[in-house]
């Protein structure tokens, strides 16, 4: 009996970190900063809002912040509040925009750092960063 009182036990001291909150669907104010290696003067932060929908949670495309119908995310981890994906963007031109993300998430947001490159290089532009930070605001409305 003593032995599996202790299971339960080890069970349910688990479950918190094994059942964190998913990320929820509705209107999120996202906050986009990117770093280009080896150019000095840096983009602004851009902020704007985006209505993320369930299937969008589901296939990992919530956490890139990306309106391009053309980026494939793979590799999609989340455990307990910890997110991460490969993601592979096409881009105009033929070039591409392939790298890593990962960072926190929660019911209400997420902290994402995406590290990639541009291939081929862009003008010299050939590393990025791309810092994302999301918060919810409410359900999306209709329109």
């Amino acid at each position: 009996m003593r032995p599996l009182l202790t299971a339960a036990l080890l069970i349910l001291t688990a479950l918190p970190a094994a059942a964190a909150p998913t990320l929820q669907p509705g209107l999120y104010d996202i906050s986009m900063q990117i770093v280009m290696k080896g150019i000095p003067m840096q983009m602004p932060v851009m902020t704007f809002r985006q209505c993320l929908t369930a299937q969008d949670v589901a296939d990992g495309k919530a956490y890139a912040a990306n309106e391009n119908k053309d980026c494939t995310i793979s590799k999609l981890s989340e455990r307990g509040n910890q997110v991460s994906y490969d993601f592979n963007c096409a881009m105009q031109g033929g070039q591409r925009m392939v790298g890593r993300a990962s960072g926190t998430t929660h019911a209400t947001g997420y902290d994402v750092l995406m590290s990639g490159r541009f291939v081929p290089a862009m003008e010299g532009m050939g590393e990025f960063s791309q810092k994302l930070n999301a918060k919810r605001l409410g359900d999306c409305t209709p329109g």
